[in-house]
This record gives structure tokens, sequence and C-alpha cells, in this order.
């Protein structure tokens, strides 16, 4: 992980226009992160007479590249520029004390629909998250990501919903794990795509907590997809057929 400093800068900075500065600010660092070049989540905005700094998190020391600029991101560059009459530049400042190791498409075989973490997409090779930036666009209308950004979002929100367990905790269990949920539909979708865009085998993490049943064969062909070993020693269950992969229940 790398820290680096968005630095914001003019000549002369009125206190009237800050206010307005650092909303349309906040959507420039929503865009860098919903294109995965951040992975830093509630940076905080730090303001000096004639700057304004933040301090952010990339998987990689090149994730700020303008190379790897969404339309978005693109987009809200020209606005602060044009609006506001800023500079915008990226000081790095240092690798973060706790090392995250990062994959990348040429060298992985197959990937990995996997929530939560730096990435929600991981090489299945190494289970290390490949950015979101390296991948062509998913969301091919508007150009980005927003089709795994809001699976990513949902899948967060239902399993912190179920682990909590004080409302519904039936209902959000069958969302994570029922292969005809609409979480799990939304997923594989997303699977098929990268599949398409990138011809890498790509499978969707199935969630199994409870049940023996699902151990027996898999819960979209019923097919055998138990492993003689683990897999990436995380995974017990994999169909090749269905793309999917999953656990046994721990006793």
């Amino acid at each position: 992980m790398f820290i680096y400093q968005i630095l914001f800068q003019k000549a002369n900075w009125p206190k009237s226009e800050m206010e307005s500065f650092l909303y349309d600010a906040d959507f420039f660092i929503r865009s860098l992160r919903s294109n995965g070049q951040l992975v830093s989540l509630n940076e905080v905005f730090l303001c000096q007479e004639n700057a304004v700094w933040l301090h952010v998190q990339c998987l990689k020391k090149d994730s700020l590249d303008e190379r790897y600029n969404s339309d978005y991101v693109n987009q809200w560059t020209s606005i602060l520029m044009e609006r506001y009459d800023v500079t915008i530049s990226y000081k790095y400042v240092g690798e973060h004390l706790v090392a995250v190791p990062t994959a990348d498409i040429a060298s992985s075989r197959s990937l990995i629909l996997y929530w939560g973490g730096a990435s929600p997409i991981r090489s299945g090779d190494s289970f290390d998250p490949i950015p979101l930036y390296s991948f062509p666009y998913t969301h091919t209308r508007h150009r980005s990501y927003e089709d795994i950004n809001s699976w990513s979002r949902s899948y967060e929100e239902i399993d912190g919903l179920w682990f909590r367990g004080s409302m519904g905790e039936k209902q959000f269990h069958s969302y994570l794990s029922d292969i005809k949920s609409p979480l799990t539909m939304q997923g594989r979708d997303i699977c098929h795509k990268l599949e398409e865009l990138t011809g890498k085998p790509s499978y969707y993490y199935l969630f199994n907590y409870d049940s023996k049943k699902m151990e027996q064969s898999c819960p979209s062909c019923g097919g055998q997809w138990k492993l003689e070993s683990k897999l990436l020693e995380k995974f017990d269950l994999k169909c090749d057929h269905c793309r999917l992969v999953s656990e046994k229940v721990r006793d």
C-alpha cells in the first residue's frame, strides 16, 4: 500500500468558495476511489490559506498515473481546475507499514469476484487483489466499474446486517448464499462480463456458513464440486462449469 498527498493550490483562495470547493473535491476523490485508484476511505481535507490537501492510500505506486484515469476522474479534474482555478498535484509520501501484495491480469490464469479488501477482484492464482483500473470497463454505458462497485457495496451492507443478526437474519443470509438471490445473480453477471473482456475464467464466491447440503453438489448444476485439497488455502468447493467457489462448513 502506497501513501500519497493530493494537493490543491491557488494564488488567492476566498473563504467564500471553500465550502463549494470541498463539496466538488469530494466528488473528485470518490471518482478516483470508484476507479480503483484509491483504496482508502473517509479521508480528511486539511486547509491552509492557499492550499487544501489530504493523504490517500493506493494499491500500487503508479495508481494515480493519468493513464489510468476514467472519464469521471478526468471530468472532475477539469471541473476543479476550471471552476476554482486550482492546480492539482500528487506527492509520494511513502509505503504503508502493512504491505498489501497485489496481482495483475497478465499473470493471473483466473479471477475471483470476492467482496471486501482493497479490490473486489482477486487473482485466482494468489488471491491477491487486482486494481479495478487494470480491467476494461465493465459498465460500458458510462465507461466505469459502477456495476462492480454497486455489487460490492450491497454485499458489504447485507453481510453486516446478517452478521449483527438484529433484523431479518434469515433473509440476509439467503441473499448471500442462495444461488438465485439478486445479489448472487448480479455478481455472476459481473463474472460473465469479466470473462468476456479478459478471456480469464472468472469465478463467483458463493457464501456458505451453515449448509452441509451445499457441500454435496454444486447448487447451480448439481455436479460434484468438492476439491481434494484446499484452493488458495481457503476454498473447499469449486465448479469449473458454473464458475463458482465456496467453502465447507467448519465443524
